[in-house]
C-alpha cells in the first residue's frame, strides 16, 4: 500500500507482466507536434480528466493479471492503473475516439 495525500491505494510490481506484453503502437502526442497550429489561434477548451486512468475498464479476462497481494487480502484491478504497460497509448485511444472527429485536438492531462 502506498499513502497518497488523501487515502491510500494499492501498489502492484507489474514487470513481470509487462515484459511479454506486446506494446501497443498507437501514437502519443508530443507538444512539438501541434504547436504550430495554435499560433493567432483564439478559441481554446480543457477538460479536466483528473483519474481519468482509473476509469476505463480492464478486459475482464484480464483482471485476474492485475492480481496483488497486501496485508488487507488480495486486490484485482478492474479498471486501468499506472504501471501496466498501454497504459497511456490506451488513454489516447479512447481520447481519440471522443474528440478525434475535430480537426485539431490536443489532450493535456494531469
Amino acid at each position: 500500500m502506498v499513502p497518497k495525500k488523501d487515502d491510500w491505494r494499492p501498489y502492484g510490481d507489474y514487470r513481470r507482466l509487462n515484459t511479454p506484453t506486446v506494446l501497443d503502437r498507437f501514437p502519443i502526442s508530443h507538444v512539438h507536434d501541434f504547436t504550430h497550429i495554435l499560433f493567432n489561434e483564439k478559441n481554446f477548451s480543457t477538460i479536466d480528466l483528473v483519474r481519468a486512468y482509473h476509469k476505463i475498464p480492464v478486459a475482464a479476462a484480464d483482471v485476474p493479471k492485475t492480481a496483488m497481494i497486501t496485508p488487507f487480502g488480495l486486490f484485482e484491478l478492474l479498471f486501468m492503473s499506472f504501471g501496466l504497460c498501454n497504459v497511456a497509448q490506451t488513454f489516447q485511444l479512447f481520447m481519440y475516439e471522443i474528440v478525434g472527429y475535430l480537426d485539431y485536438f490536443f489532450c493535456i492531462y494531469r
